[in-house]
């Protein structure tokens, strides 16, 4: 059994993604995820951007990944941890 920590942890995942996420399709398969937006201003060298944060376990990113995101198609161009959950940048 996990620990009382994992268990909010994982709460609060759940009430992210019923509130806030939406369905992404990457290479073929359905995820939840949350978008996240960065104004140029958040970074100089990141500039306008769009990331998603994937909630699953079952995801591994990698460059090039294919993903419809809101009916339009983009490419998986970075990515990185996020709390422990995988963050994607895509265009």
């Amino acid at each position: 059994m996990s620990n009382p920590f994992d268990q909010m942890v994982a709460r609060m995942d759940a009430a992210t993604t019923r509130q806030m996420g939406r369905t992404v399709t990457i290479n073929g398969n359905d995820y939840d995820a949350v978008e996240s937006q960065f104004m140029a201003e958040m970074g100089p060298v990141l500039g306008e951007g769009l990331s998603l944060v994937v909630f699953s376990d079952q995801y591994q990113p990698r460059r090039d990944d294919v993903v419809t995101w809101r009916g339009e198609q983009y490419r998986v161009t970075r990515h990185q941890a996020f709390n422990n959950k995988p963050q994607i940048w895509i265009e």
